[in-house]
């Protein structure tokens, strides 16, 4: 396996939805809500117009089950696409999928295989790719470049998901990159940066990347995914690009005010795990937020313990913005690995919490995906001390 069988599962994938797109048909495209995920769903979304569908575009944060199965229960649509989300929930997709809608997962999160013909899963790790160094975006970017050459124009757009990733860009993301280099939309500043010139006024890629997951999440509420999608396809804007500068001033003031709380108060010693619940914290906001914070808290060496895993939960809104609201109250579960874990979670010594997190999820009601590194989930309401027990008795 490897790329030439990637490329060709991304032709299969056009192919089962060129004739429905012929016949002017409907698509679902469920996305996640950070920068990866506003600039897969904006490629995705021109290459479905592309082969002639209609498109609704809908933002989750985390593949609930419960939105899975009302989608699959209505069957409304023709086909649905996930983009940066899915790829972990691949097999339950198949299982719902009974009445075969044509479904294609863009996302590159460690990935189930799928169990139903109907269903095709492009995460990179299927094919012998590492979907740690691959964006969503890319991939979707390739999917689109099947469908239409003109998807060079999207090029931009692949390079800013990819930032997200670690590291200097590598493999697909690069060729991605050299193709908006090519067509002028992007250029080198060095050091490892680019600036792209075809969203507006010339930002930094990283730039960009951080005003979209900042309207994605902080924003979920208050129209950012769609806002994001906007400035993905026509431009950024002052008026959205003031928004996100608004946003972001939020969320630094309640991440100064939970910091400060943890510096008073420490964090919370169960077994293997360092822990806190932001609670109520970050009201308004998208339950990203937590992510963001844990990945900042693990580079504070005074109340971070570097040999433990970092965990922390906040509390969630059942509104789910132009869908059906959740029927239960859940907690977001976010984890990551402080740095001297980290070495040991990539020697074998120590589980990878793509794999301890989700597990520990399952058994609280909720589900969980992500990377070695960096993982989260939902438990319900309430369950949070018995996910830990639960996570504990996993990593030993």
């Amino acid at each position: 396996m490897g790329r030439l069988e990637f490329f060709k599962a991304a032709r299969d994938s056009v192919e089962l939805l060129k004739p429905i797109g012929r016949r002017g048909g409907s698509s679902l495209l469920i996305h996640h809500d950070e920068a990866d995920g506003i600039c897969s769903a904006a490629i995705a979304l021109k290459a479905l117009e592309n082969l002639g569908f209609t498109v609704k575009p809908i933002c989750l944060e985390k593949l609930y089950r419960e939105v899975l199965e009302e989608v699959y229960r209505r069957s409304i649509f023709d086909a649905i696409v996930f983009t940066d989300i899915g790829g972990a929930h691949a097999g339950y997709i198949s299982k719902l999928n009974i009445d075969g809608i044509p479904t294609i997962i863009l996302d590159h999160h460690k990935p189930e295989p799928s169990s139903n013909p109907s269903v095709v899963n492009l995460s990179p790790d299927l094919y012998g790719l590492n979907g740690d160094e691959i964006s969503a975006s890319t991939v979707a970017y390739i999917f689109a470049k099947t469908v239409y050459p003109g998807a060079e124009e999207l090029a931009h757009l692949a390079l800013i998901g990819s930032a997200e990733i670690p590291g200097p860009l590598r493999g697909l993301d690069m060729e991605a990159t050299q193709d908006a280099i090519r067509r002028g939309f992007v250029e080198p500043t060095g050091k490892g940066d680019y600036r792209v010139k075809a969203m507006g006024r010339p930002l930094s890629y990283r730039k960009l990347s951080s005003i979209l997951s900042i309207l994605g999440s902080v924003g979920y509420y208050r129209g950012g995914p769609m806002l994001g999608l906007k400035a993905c396809l026509e431009g950024l804007t002052e008026d959205i690009e003031s928004l996100s500068s608004k946003l972001e001033d939020e969320r630094r003031e309640a991440n100064r005010k939970l910091l400060s709380k943890l510096y008073r108060e420490g964090l919370k010693i169960d077994g293997y795990v360092q822990w806190f619940h932001a609670e109520d914290t970050f009201s308004g906001m998208g339950v990203k937020v937590i992510g963001s914070f844990c990945s900042y808290l693990r580079y504070q060496r005074r109340i971070v313990r570097p040999d433990l895993y970092i965990i922390g939960f906040m509390y969630m809104s059942r509104e789910i913005p132009g869908f059906s609201p959740l029927r239960n109250d859940y907690s977001k579960v976010s984890g990551r690995l402080p740095e001297e874990l980290e070495d040991e979670v990539k020697k074998g010594l120590k589980p990878p919490l793509s794999i301890v997190l989700p597990k520990a999820c399952e058994a609280y009601g909720g589900f969980g995906d992500g990377h070695a590194s960096a993982a989260s989930g939902v438990v319900l309401k309430g369950m949070e001390e018995s996910f830990l027990e639960e996570f504990n008795k996993l990593v030993s």
